[in-house]
């Protein structure tokens, strides 16, 4: 069964959250799944994050298991922005020059 490709633009809170149901539902059996993250490490807790000042360290306001993605099997670009949507070739295109093509994709970019 060939997979198709999922791309999810956004590794925020509600991106993360999407990304576990996808895979609590099965369906990263279903589909290759991308994510793109353009901060420097995988969805935290961005509503404590004062806490951060506080002494909390980014490690206990991640809102992502160690194994995640590797269990998941999903493809993480961390530190690394979409910033090219084509729609009619169906495919994403990052600040690093990543392009990945499209089936479906999700714009997660929000809160």
């Amino acid at each position: 069964m060939n997979k198709q490709t999922l791309v999810v633009i956004g590794n925020g809170m509600v991106g993360q959250r999407f990304l576990e149901e996808l895979h609590a539902n099965g369906l990263t059996q279903q589909y290759e799944v991308v994510t793109f993250c353009e901060e420097p490490r995988p969805a935290y807790d961005r509503v404590h994050l004062s806490e951060y000042f506080a002494g909390t360290s980014a490690t206990q306001l991640s809102l992502v298991a160690d194994d995640f993605f590797a269990r998941a099997g999903i493809t993480v670009h961390i530190g690394d922005k979409a910033t090219t949507i084509d729609r009619e070739g169906k495919k994403v295109i990052s600040a690093q020059g990543r392009m990945v093509r499209y089936d479906k994709r999700v714009l997660a970019t929000g809160s």
